[in-house]
């Protein structure tokens, strides 16, 4: 019943609820124990999310499963959305030079962010729209063929994206082609470091054995130890990212990151 009345009242309304709901949501929660980088509020506590499944347990999936301090109550940041960020303030220079950015399924908390720089050009696009999530006007966009020049781009992020899709070697040598020979892309995925190699099986097609094999019901394979290789495979030198600080504990704690969660940075090669 509930989804059967949220289908039937307009999109622009959910939006405004919504938008309503998380700055109240914010407020409620306002403290000094978190920080969220983004939108730059501080907060008593971070909300839970993620998924609590055995497969995540099992393969010990970074970036995957339930964490108590993840999501902000204002600005819906998830601990991977707040790395990312860092990386970008603290390594780039996207807030000061003019730069032209793809973004690739964006966070809500990423967008609103980036959108609000009139130095960066901006482009987003998702392979499926899911609800309210993504902003309003974004498109579909085919990630096997991206509809972009060669090396347009001076960064693609592409955040828990490749784990959906099956070939996702044409989809490494597309994000790389639509890079500038200086470009960079970000492409986190949920990875196990007890696999060796990536577990996928094509056969399985129903959500519910996705979600027990995957640990997600549209995911198609766990990356293991041979991810950054797939990248190397399509041109990439690969980096993993995580900030430092003078007091490690206190500052992972304050921002609610994932100890155990580097970024990857994939450089296109000059």
């Amino acid at each position: 019943m509930k989804d059967l009345i949220l289908n039937l009242l307009p999109d622009q309304f959910l939006r405004s609820i919504k938008k309503i709901y998380l700055k109240m949501r914010g407020y409620y929660y306002i403290g000094n124990k978190y920080n969220c980088p983004i939108c730059e509020y501080n907060f008593r506590k971070m909300l839970p999310g993620g998924f609590d499944l055995d497969v995540i347990k099992e393969k010990n999936i970074i970036g995957g499963g339930r964490r108590n301090n993840n999501i902000c109550p204002n600005c819906q940041s998830t601990d991977r959305d707040r790395l990312v960020f860092m990386y970008l303030k603290h390594e780039t220079e996207i807030f000061k030079n003019k730069v032209k950015i793809l973004h690739i399924g964006p966070e809500p908390s990423l967008y609103n962010r980036l959108k609000k720089h009139s130095n960066i050009f901006y482009v987003t696009g998702v392979k499926y729209t899911e609800g309210i999530y993504y902003h309003k006007d974004i498109d579909t966009m085919d990630l096997l063929e991206l509809p972009s020049h060669d090396g347009e781009y001076d960064m693609v992020i592409c955040n828990h994206i490749l784990e959906h899709i099956i070939n996702d070697t044409k989809a490494m040598s597309e994000i790389y082609r639509v890079l500038s020979h200086n470009g960079i892309a970000i492409l986190q995925v949920p990875l196990s470091n007890l696999l060796e190699t990536s577990y996928e099986d094509y056969s399985i097609t129903c959500p519910k054995l996705r979600e027990k094999h995957f640990g997600q019901f549209d995911h198609v394979r766990i990356y293991g130890k041979d991810y950054v290789k797939r990248l190397e495979n399509a041109g990439f030198k690969v980096q993993s990212y995580y900030p430092v600080f003078n007091d490690i504990t206190d500052e992972l704690n304050r921002f609610a990151l994932n100890k155990d969660e580097k970024l990857i940075i994939a450089h296109k090669k000059k």
